[in-house]
């Protein structure tokens, strides 16, 4: 995070992670690497979990479930290969492995320039949380590749809110999950963009008073032209 009482921002962002930043899944690396003794079991119980078992995925975003009880809840057969905490110590791991919108993130970096806040706004897990504030605290990499891209996106963020630390999605409240970080910084909803995904998150921000643009991650061309353009407009009338 910037420093406090030190930078005084006129405008925020808030952006999203999965569906905006990034499409990877967790466990990537196991996941996609067909060679990996856990890939099928792991990939399947996955696909289970957040395809059949919402309101478990739910209360893990809100920090009520632990990454560690969900691993235990994939019951994945142990193997000899790999130490006891391989998945929850990889899920922390694999995430710093997620690739990013680079064109997403010339914009933001472009906004940042004129004096606007980016600050990461998810419903995400423990794990994650986990992993972007390891990658906040790192020196910066002499040569950032593809696979490092989360951490120069991490660094990008002036502030991250989580929803396992906000114990709330966006939806459900969204001035308890944004408001605290407004008011401590002198701004309001009507200062506020949000860039997201899910429909359900952007009308809520509306209707707290912010502005709120849907990215179709399905084109992340157009997405980013659409963004560009409602960023034109907010930044010329906020």
């Amino acid at each position: 995070m910037n420093q406090q009482g030190q930078v005084r921002w006129n405008k925020v962002i808030f952006v999203d992670w999965h569906g905006v930043l990034s499409l990877d899944p967790f466990w990537m690396s196991i996941i996609h690497n067909e060679e990996n003794p856990l890939h099928s079991s792991l990939s399947e119980a996955v696909r289970y979990l957040f395809a059949e078992n919402d309101s478990l995925v739910r209360d893990w975003m809100r920090g009520n479930v632990t990454t560690s009880q969900i691993v235990d809840s994939l019951q994945i057969e142990p193997n000899p290969e790999f130490p006891p905490d391989y998945l929850a110590r990889k899920s922390v791991d694999d995430c710093q492995l997620m690739r990013v919108n680079s064109q997403l993130i010339l914009l933001l970096q472009s906004a940042q320039q004129t004096g606007t806040a980016i600050v990461l706004a998810t419903d995400n897990m423990d794990c994650f949380h986990d992993a972007i504030l390891r990658a906040r605290q790192q020196s910066p990499r002499l040569k950032e590749t593809k696979t490092t891209s989360f951490f120069a996106t991490a660094r990008l963020f002036d502030d991250v809110l989580c929803s396992s630390t906000q114990r709330i999605l966006k939806s459900e409240d969204p001035r308890h999950f944004f408001a605290n970080w407004l008011t401590s910084h002198a701004l309001d909803f009507n200062n506020a963009l949000l860039l997201d995904d899910l429909k359900i998150n952007c009308s809520a921000f509306r209707d707290a008073g912010g502005t709120a643009v849907r990215y179709n991650s399905e084109s992340l061309e157009n997405a980013a032209n659409n963004f560009q353009s409602e960023l034109k407009t907010w930044s010329q009338f906020s």
